[in-house]
């Protein structure tokens, strides 16, 4: 059964025991945040703080309940099901993906790990094919087939690749397709139902393809926050969804398909179409007015879900594009 679509959904059952409260959110504050999001071509903003929704809003004409597209937030399920994978025993974060993509054993890409998959710095192109899954053949097979261009754990490359190999090293770890193992593992306890574009080949396109509606989004934020547990149900072990918030060697501020609001250092450069404004930082953080434990999952078109340790906090936000500062919305929502 779904979760009922109220203006105030409790949800104080969810929180762990060792959550807290936090700095509650000011009801002013809440609102210059949400009518920072309406004007720059937002479409909802929904607040999450202490376990409850305590801020929701449809702007623009859109639907609070309908499935949005999250873009590269999609991204994020890939690190969610890896942990699953690891705590199950299926897979090693730092095993050789070629001990499985054995196509990979003749050449550099035998040196790629799992690891490497997830926080695209295994050496493969950013991209293959085109970034809207719909207009790929095959994304995996694509990915396979892709020669390396840097050394494994040297640079990062942002884009649907590493994710399209991670999809069949799961497929022939599990004889499942990635969404259907997550579905079953971590995201039918959540009631969380991505609906999926897929490539031609009738694969889902993990950087890139799910949809969900703003409180779904929400449930799996409040998930990260809860380092895993759920309704007194630990999904996912505390250690291994750590990992999610490791950066790389290659670039500090991207762990395992998050975002991190850690002090700048890599090689992120103008070939790798991010969404998040971080292609001028140097030394800097992406939101310098918020802690360093903060972290995101985001999209093009500036999708966003933020997780705020210290307020205790996960917030969703859906637009359409346009100028975006995630630090002055999350200034604006935390009264700086």
């Amino acid at each position: 059964m779904r979760f009922p679509a109220l203006p105030l959904v409790l949800t104080g059952l969810l929180l762990s025991s060792a959550a807290r409260a936090a700095t509650p959110f000011q009801s002013a504050d809440l609102a210059r945040a949400a009518a920072y999001s309406q004007a720059h071509r937002g479409d909802a903003v929904v607040v999450w703080q202490d376990g409850r929704e305590v801020f929701a809003q449809a702007q623009n004409g859109f639907d609070l309940n309908s499935p949005h597209v999250l873009a590269s937030g999609s991204k994020t399920f890939g690190c969610l099901l890896a942990a699953a994978l690891q705590d199950a025993g299926t897979l090693r974060l730092d095993e050789r993906a070629a001990d499985t993509l054995t196509e990979w054993r003749g050449d550099a890409r035998r040196d790629i790990t799992v690891r490497q998959l997830l926080n695209f710095t295994g050496g493969l192109p950013g991209n293959v094919g085109s970034p809207i899954p719909t207009l790929n053949r095959d994304l995996s097979a694509a990915a396979l087939a892709a020669a390396p261009t840097a050394p494994a754990g040297q640079a990062f490359h942002y884009g649907n690749a590493h994710l399209a190999a991670f999809a069949e090293l799961v497929r022939r770890k599990t004889a499942q397709e990635p969404e259907v193992a997550l579905q079953a593992r971590v995201l039918d306890a959540l009631d969380v139902h991505p609906v999926w574009a897929r490539d031609r080949a009738g694969h889902a396109g993990l950087a890139g393809g799910a949809r969900l509606s703003a409180r779904e989004w929400a449930r799996v934020g409040q998930l990260l926050l809860q380092g895993g547990t759920w309704q007194g149900r630990s999904l996912l072990s505390a250690t291994g969804l750590g990992e999610c918030r490791r950066g790389s060697a290659a670039l500090s501020v991207y762990g395992l398909t998050l975002w991190l609001n850690v002090p700048t250092n890599g090689t992120l450069d103008s070939g790798d179409t991010v969404p998040v404004a971080a292609l001028n930082l140097r030394g800097d953080r992406l939101m310098p007015g918020q802690p360093t434990d903060v972290y995101m999952a985001a999209g093009a078109g500036n999708q966003r879900l933020y997780v705020l340790p210290d307020r205790n906090a996960v917030i969703v936000r859906f637009g359409r594009g346009g100028d975006w500062s995630d630090d002055m919305f999350l200034r604006l929502l935390t009264g700086q």
